[in-house]
């Protein structure tokens, strides 16, 4: 069905990269998700209500809750598709999170008025009718969620969306939540144990949860979480190709929504290289970011200082008060850029909130050593939140993001 509507309603549906195709897609599974999800809501309060079954009932307002989600998501694909504007430059790509926000909190609220149900259900249990029809509509349930799973998965795959792939996590965990009722309600017909209020509660709980989940989620990228890996990735060995670029620092990736993104960041070149070589490199990356991966790149060319010998000394020194102030603490790079007649020394540090607290201090003791060592160094630390876990120094050959 979902192979069929994307071949005859999707213009140039193999040139998967668009954007615009990625739009078409995503909103053709939100459709499929909203009809399905409502579908089941309304057998299963059918059903649940015939057979007065609070689980099943509990379990309907799950699929409306995957429902509202997706409906949510096909809404913030509609106005993320107004494109870019005069007030919101990089398009309103951002209103499909936003739209998950809310219907994060609605499918909570909604969750605890089950939670309150399921409290009565438990306290003054209703006989269950459990019947072949009931238990027909339960197992086509699942095989239809399984469905759901395979083509979000499929297309969450092809598309590289992180959304899709988490409504097919989702698809799973309903199955198990529906498997779990059809077991509980065939237990409780065969044995007569009114386990149907406990199911009913079991249900609400993990709409919550997931309520809970979907609303961090969202704040999380609101809050400009990274992008995944793989992009960073990409433009790394995009950037690396290029034989007058030595190393990357300061990668930022703004997600504006929609596969529109926002690029900055530092490339080096040897001391003593033609400067044009590097400038001309930068354009031409930030040329390729654009026709490749649909990004506005905004590239920083900058020269390595040549070593006067204080290079090694700095950085032990370095080293050794950011031990003194936090032994977990780590030094993640280190550079040193020719800004003629000083040198930048640029230093990113790693540490535990409670090191953070301290960055004004560290950065004056900090300062203080490098200059007793280089007066000519203008010092910048930039200090990072991070796991208290020791790693390795990495070296300037290394690119650094």
């Amino acid at each position: 069905m979902i192979t069929y509507l994307i071949q005859h309603l999707i213009k140039d549906s193999e040139c998967i990269s668009k954007p615009s195709v990625q739009k078409a897609y995503a909103k053709i599974c939100s459709i499929a998700g909203i009809f399905f999800n409502t579908l089941l809501f309304l057998a299963k309060l059918f059903f649940g209500t015939v057979s007065s079954s609070s689980a099943i009932i509990a379990d309907g307002f799950n699929n409306l809750s995957d429902a509202l989600t997706s409906g949510a998501s096909f809404l913030g694909y509609c106005l993320a598709g107004m494109g870019a504007g005069e007030n919101h430059q990089f398009g309103h790509g951002r209103y499909e999170w936003l739209m998950g926000f809310v219907s994060g909190l609605a499918v909570f609220f909604m969750g605890t008025a089950l939670a309150k149900d399921s409290v009565t259900a438990i306290q003054s249990p209703m006989p269950i009718t459990f019947s072949g029809p009931v238990l027909f509509m339960l197992l086509a349930s699942i095989f239809i969620k399984f469905y759901m799973y395979l083509y979000n998965k499929n297309i969450g795959n092809k598309i590289s969306s992180a959304s899709m792939k988490a409504a097919a996590t989702d698809c799973i965990s309903d199955m198990a939540s529906t498997a779990a009722i059809t077991l509980a309600l065939v237990t409780e017909h065969f044995t007569g144990w009114h386990i149907d209020g406990w199911c009913t509660l079991l249900v609400s709980v993990f709409i919550m949860f997931s309520a809970i989940k979907s609303i961090t989620e969202t704040a999380d990228r609101f809050m400009g979480h990274s992008p995944d890996n793989g992009l960073s990735d990409k433009i790394t060995e995009l950037v690396m190709q290029y034989p007058q670029v030595q190393s990357i620092r300061n990668l930022t990736i703004h997600d504006y929504g929609m596969g529109q993104y926002a690029v900055s960041m530092h490339i080096t070149g040897a001391d003593g290289q033609n400067s044009a070589d590097l400038y001309t490199a930068a354009q031409n990356i930030s040329y390729d970011l654009y026709q490749n991966m649909n990004c506005t790149a905004t590239i920083q060319p900058d020269f390595l200082a040549s070593d006067n010998g204080s290079h090694n000394l700095i950085k032990n020194a370095v080293e050794d008060i950011i031990c003194s102030f936090d032994e977990n603490a780590r030094m993640k790079d280190l550079h040193f850029v020719n800004a003629a007649p000083y040198t930048n020394v640029l230093i990113t540090i790693c540490g535990s909130w409670k090191i953070c607290k301290k960055e004004l201090l560290l950065h004056e003791n900090i300062c203080k050593a490098v200059y007793s060592l280089d007066n000519s160094s203008h010092v910048i630390t930039k200090f990072l939140i991070a796991s208290p876990v020791k790693k390795p120094f990495l070296t300037e050959s290394k690119p650094i993001l």
